[in-house]
């Protein structure tokens, strides 16, 4: 995970075979990883204020350990994130035990490999050459690790935090196909522009092209990013991760909505089911909790779809619906206030 902002740029020129197998996902462990580092530096505490306030308290029983020490020095010392503790999914989405898995399995050679890139050919400091010399009982340790910040910080707010990150996915989703990459790369974020085939960010004159190699391009939304992008360059896959759109409504905790008022803009039963829809669910669990058929479940939420205010996502056979950041606005009755400009 390579930051980039204003004093940093780097350019991956895109060959037609990476454009066609440009995808969007979600990851539960960057989520992680990307929250850690905000609680980490505790920077931009007016966008992250409430969360890290909140997140400080969940982390209590762990502030001693040795491994979770480590971690957060790792996360935050070096020039890059070490390449084995994010691993770019490659899936739409990915549960979390399944990242952990692949953290845990990390071969040794890619550990050591990973420390170099990450704290660059001179000799490693003291822990982390330490770490390396012990690459099995590292990987299993920082995995578990991992596991346990995932559990306190990101599984509680995953229905509101999946909502987010989905809704960003089914409107740029929509765009790449109808678009393309050159139409949703410069709208990623005000740093990032297409020129030339190329993917840029920050300024053109002083970026340096590194080719993409057939790899896949993987466009990641986050809620932990802000204000900057972060690049990953592997092997396999380049995955750019930005600002969701409407993050910010996560860390607002504003009073709801009155249901009378929400009732009268929507109707009783659509705002019951967008209330709902804090958490995912099925046509089938919508209808039996509101008590109607679902029929009228499927056209609610055809409404709220074509609103902008629920994603719906199939996974096999089953189809569940999620509020968006739009919903989750319109619920706790107040705008969005991601400190992005939104084309």
């Amino acid at each position: 995970m390579t930051k980039q902002s204003g004093a940093r740029q780097q350019a991956v020129a895109l060959t037609g075979e990476v454009a066609e197998g440009t995808r969007f996902s979600v990851s539960p462990l960057w989520e992680t990883v990307s929250g850690l580092r905000v609680l980490a530096r505790s920077r931009h505490q007016a966008v992250y204020g409430r969360w890290t306030a909140w997140a400080d308290e969940q982390l209590t029983n762990l502030r001693d350990d040795r491994w979770f020490r480590l971690l957060l020095w790792l996360l935050t010392s070096a020039a890059e994130v070490p390449e084995f503790l994010v691993v770019t999914p490659g899936l739409r989405s990915v549960s979390i035990s399944t990242e952990i898995d692949a953290v845990i399995a990390t071969p040794a050679v890619r550990v050591r490999a990973a420390f170099e890139s990450a704290f660059g050919d001179d000799e490693l400091p003291a822990a982390v050459r330490a770490a390396a010399e012990q690459p099995e009982d590292t990987c299993r340790r920082l995995g578990e690790r991992l596991a346990a910040c995932h559990d306190a910080l990101i599984s509680p707010l995953w229905p509101r935090l999946a909502g987010v990150l989905e809704g960003d996915i089914e409107q740029r989703a929509a765009q790449l196909v109808e678009f393309g990459v050159p139409y949703v790369v410069p709208r990623l974020h005000d740093s990032v522009r297409w020129a030339a085939g190329s993917i840029v960010i920050g300024d053109p004159a002083r970026a340096t092209a590194r080719p993409a190699n057939d790899r896949d391009l993987v466009f990641m939304p986050s809620a932990f990013v802000w204000p900057d992008v972060y690049l990953r360059y592997t092997p396999h896959r380049i995955a750019l991760c930005y600002p969701a759109r409407g993050f910010g409504s996560l860390w607002q905790h504003s009073p709801a909505s009155p249901d009378n008022a929400l009732q009268a803009v929507l109707g009783r039963n659509r705002a019951r089911l967008l209330r709902i829809l804090e958490r995912p669910a099925t046509v089938g669990e919508l209808a039996e909790e509101l008590g109607i058929t679902p029929g009228a479940v499927s056209q609610h939420l055809a409404l709220l779809r074509a609103a902008g205010l629920v994603v719906s996502r199939r996974t096999g056979r089953q189809t569940t619906s999620l509020r968006t950041a739009l919903g989750h606005a319109l619920v706790d009755g107040r705008l969005p206030e991601t400190p992005i400009r939104l084309a």
